[in-house]
């Protein structure tokens, strides 16, 4: 097998999330969004995702507050996907992550 070509499921895209526990403390929660051959193709779903996760939030957001003023969330590209805050808190993450460059942390001798 070539090893410059990529597996065809070498790039995954996954959201990570900040939620509220049964006892009111923070959690975070990661979910796996799909798996890519290109990274192109994992980086654009990431946006979309994104983009979509951010109207939700600022729908909702807005509802609470009853403002039509500036956006409330802040959507933050980052050299591993894109971000979501509120303020200074990142509440949402869509991150690529390069299966293919995992390497174990012990080589057998």
């Amino acid at each position: 097998m070539n090893s410059d070509k990529p597996d065809p499921k070498d790039f995954s895209v996954i959201q990570f999330s900040l939620t509220v526990g049964s006892d009111g403390r923070p959690l975070q929660q990661a979910v796996p969004c799909g798996s890519f051959a290109l990274v192109g193709e994992a980086f654009e779903v990431a946006r979309k995702l994104a983009d979509e996760e951010a109207a939700r939030l600022e729908q909702l957001k807005s509802e609470d507050t009853e403002t039509g003023g500036p956006k409330l969330v802040q959507l933050v590209d980052t050299e591993w996907g894109y971000d979501l805050r509120f303020g200074w808190l990142i509440v949402t993450r869509f991150w690529v992550h390069d299966a293919s460059a995992f390497q174990p942390l012990l080589a057998e001798p």
